[in-house]
């Protein structure tokens, strides 16, 4: 199955949704049209019972998301100017911002990122918010945002500052341009970084890993790992529990 919109390319087939980001001209710069394209993908991926692994990648591997529209989209969160069509109105009116970079509720369905290129600002922010992150060795990754007087709060803030140390978390959310995938590895912010013809086999090996288990075992695990991960090791057990009488 395919759905094509604008911005956001949907391909079903085999279990897998592709979701391909296709705004090539602004580098993938996340618009309001950009961003509800997105939030419908998400519906999607949520509501389609064939899908059971997702996958978020460019069009063009050269540039995976060069982050918000600062033509026209920080303008308009700024208040600096006043919606004008369709996507803007609804965008302010609802909180597709928070659904845009998946900050809104616990998705089950796991989402497989794959960056090459530009990953920057809230393009990074993109990737993180994937539950699986694979990154091409010469990406250039980072949050620039300090530097214009911004900070990455579509989920770079909280996502960096849980994953990693505190002086780690300042060292990348302080105006970083170009951030070492291998090091990003290393610290768990990424799965795995790979040759550019490397690509689609280390895709594949994660697809692999998510289709083998059972959508049941997926589901259970997606909906608590985050609380597993808030819990001393006492409740964690408890809720260990709780998911095992869930499958049974």
């Amino acid at each position: 199955m395919k759905n094509k919109s604008e911005f956001i390319n949907i391909d079903i087939d085999s279990g897998v949704c592709t979701v391909t980001m296709n705004r090539l001209d602004k580098k993938n710069a996340i618009n309001p049209q950009f961003a509800l394209e997105l939030c419908n993908a998400w519906d999607v991926i949520d509501n389609e019972n064939e899908i059971r692994v997702a996958v978020l990648k460019s069009a063009d591997s050269s540039i995976f998301s060069a982050g918000a529209d600062l033509k026209e989209l920080i303008p308009l969160l700024k208040g600096e100017i006043e919606p004008n069509n369709d996507y803007e109105k609804q965008l302010l009116s609802k909180d597709f911002l928070l659904k845009a970079w998946r900050k809104d509720k616990v998705r089950t369905k796991p989402l497989i990122g794959v960056a090459s290129g530009y990953c920057l600002a809230g393009g990074f922010e993109l990737l993180l918010c994937c539950d699986f992150r694979l990154v091409e060795e010469n990406t250039v990754v980072g949050f620039p945002e300090t530097g214009i007087g911004l900070l990455p709060i579509a989920g770079g803030v909280s996502r960096i500052g849980h994953e990693v140390s505190r002086p780690k978390a300042l060292e990348i959310l302080f105006n970083s341009a170009n951030l070492d995938v291998e090091e990003l590895k290393n610290l768990g912010v990424v799965n795995d970084f790979f040759k550019t013809d490397e690509m689609e086999d280390t895709l594949q090996k994660y697809i692999d890993k998510i289709i083998s288990s059972t959508p049941e075992s997926v589901e259970v695990l997606m909906k608590n790992i985050d609380r597993v991960r808030s819990l001393n090791m006492q409740d964690s057990f408890l809720l260990e529990e709780e998911m095992g009488k869930e499958l049974f």
